[in-house]
């Protein structure tokens, strides 16, 4: 025993001794020549050790080091491309013998990097590689993963083994990085981030073993300040092809102006490769016009593979205050299913429900990651009320109570007098994207127009926005269209189709334009195209047909058969009687075709029958002005009792002209009796001729009838004939034949 002892004890002298020498035979700074030598010559830049170079002998074999600097080239902002003031790193010697290496704590206290990319392109990373060609260094590269490292026979060495394969056990005792900085500038691109402040502490580490790490950075990208802080455990499987977390928490803040972010938390209760984990999230801040103060849940799942990212029961939830949105305030909710496949860049959405305060949609998305990236969807809502979030007909009225009253005594300006925009809208965003999508909606309201069962399915692609289906339940009846728009010349194409049948017309136009001019079942076919999407050519370019059958309704606010007694009466110097008639039109159909062309809509066809009118018309309508010029034929085609209880034999015999003119928003109509005088002066010149016509054509017929009974008589009586008071009886008996 006290042999083993001794030499023991020998061993210790022996290292005390040898350390002694070493420290005192061996200066380490005299290497500081050599080692800037070496570096220049790797990386042809300088390396300058300020400090001094130190041995550490407890409780292990290393060394410390001052202040040193690597240089950058000259012509840049900064002289260093790497600095620090204090490094120091140190192994146990003893655990070596047994495949074992134990590194002391790793410090680096007061590092800088600066990487700067000047105005020309050049970059103080360019050229590191010392003298050395690209050509070199490829056939250096060639030639290392050509020739392994050989161990006897030739085998590859792996990491962690020693030459003969012998496993190699790792360990750290920890690492502190203090008060680092990192500055990124690119002069190009006229960006500055920096890393002002990064601290790093990882506990003592060793694989298949959990360690501590917690770090804090602060710094500014532009006018932007962020800073944020972490702590974490983690470990590394013994043979280092895996890591697992479990107690991550990281947290962030973030200033700009106008944009602040007071508090961003992830926690993440565990993580490995293939298995579930659960996340918690929060975040509350600010953004012009806009307050939100955000939470949520989720299980997220890596694969083993790292090829794919799934999240399992998302549920986010953020309460929105501010202008920016369409109601002072607004809760929003997300949830359901995510997949990401990194090696397709493609993202699943499934199971999805997207909530606004009482606005949902459900249903399915894709996003795959590319040049144009390819969206698909399918989605489903209940209700979607366009008007809750537009401010509807409450906004409109709002915003006309808080005009200024006209004091001037000066009427309004027409419609036509306003402004036109000549401004484009922007399109690009059709040539990038490719969707394809459906959206459907059992109940939906739009300007106040209300339909159901709305199905709607579109796509972008190279350009191009298409309607493929519309298709909804309107007012008793059905309305389908489809649409193109063509983005790629240089003014926009468009056509649109668009059918409606059987709809009742008085409660959708009371609805949408709280007007109630016309009643009826309304069918109605639109088949326009045009160029250009400007206000201005919206109106001048559009060209096509709008196709109207209206049935058994009635037109408002004009009585056409009094205003035919009154045109009557006043053609006799008279007034119409009755007064107190509703202003009213019924018919069994109105029927025209528009043709749209030259920003105006025109339209010879116009037809409204029923028992007792027959009305023709033609005109046209300003599509800019807003104005109407139209004139129609209006007659009695029936001798009954017409509306309000009123003869219409007294009126059958006559056609009235009309002028409707005015505006969209508030018609005129009009007898025109310069033209009614006219016709009704041709009719009576007509009339008198057809009379001395017919009178003349009586006299004939008698005259040849007097002649043919003459000559019967003649052939009757004989010799007779010629005697004076056979001749005075005939010629009684004659007159009373004919008069």
């Amino acid at each position: 025993m006290k042999k083993i002892l001794y030499v023991l004890l020998a061993i210790v002298l022996v290292v005390v001794v040898a350390i002694g020498v070493l420290v005192t035979l061996v200066d380490p700074n005299q290497f500081k020549p050599l080692i800037a030598e070496q570096v220049k010559k790797a990386t042809g830049r300088d390396l300058v050790i300020e400090g001094d170079i130190g041995w550490r002998f407890f409780p292990s074999v290393g060394f410390a080091i001052g202040r040193t600097e690597f240089r950058n080239p000259a012509g840049f902002d900064e002289a260093n491309l790497v600095q620090f003031n204090e490094a120091g790193v140190s192994v146990s010697v003893l655990p070596l013998l047994s495949n074992r290496l134990e590194i002391g704590q790793v410090t680096l206290k007061d590092a800088r990097v600066f990487i700067q990319t000047r105005k020309d392109g050049v970059s103080n990373l360019d050229g590191l590689g010392g003298d050395k060609t690209t050509t070199d260094r490829a056939s250096d590269s060639r030639e290392t993963e050509a020739q392994p490292t050989a161990s006897g026979e030739g085998e590859v060495v792996a990491e962690g083994e020693t030459a003969t394969g012998e496993k190699w056990v790792i360990s750290l005792a920890g690492i502190a990085l203090e008060n680092a900085s990192v500055s990124l500038r690119d002069d190009q691109a006229g960006t500055v981030t920096a890393l002002d402040s990064l601290n790093m502490n990882l506990s003592q580490f060793a694989p298949g073993e959990w360690a501590d790490l917690n770090f804090d950075l602060a710094g500014q990208n532009g006018a932007m300040r962020f800073s944020a802080q972490g702590k974490t455990s983690l470990q590394l499987a013994e043979n280092l092809d895996n890591a697992a977390l479990k107690n991550t928490e990281l947290s962030a803040s973030m200033t700009e102006a106008g944009t602040q972010l007071d508090n961003v938390t992830v926690k993440l209760d565990a993580f490995n490769l293939g298995e579930w984990s659960n996340v918690t999230l929060s975040a509350k801040g600010q953004i012009p016009d806009l307050a939100f103060n955000a939470e949520g849940k989720t299980r997220i799942r890596v694969s083993q593979d790292k090829a794919n990212i799934s999240l399992q029961a998302l549920d986010l939830k953020s309460d929105l205050e501010g202008a920016a949105l369409p109601r002072p305030t607004m809760k929003v909710a997300m949830s359901g299913d995510a997949e990401y496949d990194l090696k397709a860049a493609m993202a699943t959405l499934s199971g999805l429900t997207v909530k606004a305060d009482e606005l949902a949609l459900n249903g399915d998305a894709s996003f795959k990651q590319a040049d144009i990236p390819v969206i698909r969807f399918a989605l489903s809502s209940e209700e979607i009320n366009v008007d809750n979030w537009t401010g509807g007909d409450a906004e409109a009225a709002a915003s006309e109570e808080a005009k200024p009253s006209d004091t001037s005594g000066t009427a309004s300006a027409p419609a036509g007098d306003a402004p036109v925009s000549e401004q484009e809208p922007d399109l690009s965003v059709l040539k990038q994207l490719d969707v394809d999508g459906t959206v459907k909606v059992k109940r939906f309201v739009a300007a106040n127009a209300r339909l159901s069962n709305v199905d709607l399915a579109i796509a972008v692609k190279n350009g191009v926005f298409t309607l493929n289906k519309f298709a909804a339940d309107l007012y008793d009846g059905t309305i389908s269209a489809t649409a193109r728009l063509d983005a790629n010349g240089s003014l926009p194409v468009y056509q649109i189709s668009n059918t409606i049948q059987g709809v009742q017309v008085q409660p959708l136009l009371v609805d949408v334009a709280e007007n109630d001019i016309l009643a009826g079942t309304g069918n109605i076919d639109v088949e326009v195209a045009g160029k250009g999407l400007a206000e201005s050519r919206l109106k001048k370019n559009l060209d096509g047909t709008i196709a109207i059958n209206f049935a058994d309704g009635a037109v408002n606010g004009i009585n056409i058969p009094k205003m035919i007694r009154e045109a009557k009466a006043k053609l006799k110097g008279q007034s119409d009687t009755v007064q107190d008639e509703p202003k009213k039109t019924d018919f069994s159909a109105l029927t025209a075709t528009f043709i749209l062309k030259d920003g105006k809509a025109a339209t010879n066809n116009m037809h409204l029958a029923s028992p007792l009118l027959r009305v023709d018309g033609k005109g046209n309508t300003d599509l800019t002005e807003q104005s109407l010029a139209f004139q129609i034929d209006t007659s009695v085609v029936a001798t009954s009792k017409g509306q309000g209880g009123k003869s219409v034999d007294e009126v059958a015999d006559i056609t009235v002209p009309l002028d409707i003119t005015g505006t969209w928003q508030a018609p005129d109509y009009a007898i025109n009796f310069k033209e009614l005088v006219k016709r009704n002066s041709e009719l009576d010149k007509r009339a008198k001729e057809l009379e001395a016509k017919a009178e003349k054509e009586a006299d004939r017929l008698e005259e040849k009838a007097n002649k043919e009974v003459q000559r019967g008589l003649d052939k009757l009586l004989g010799d007779k004939a010629g005697d004076d008071k056979v001749k005075e009886a005939t010629d009684k008996l004659l007159k009373g034949l004919f008069n």
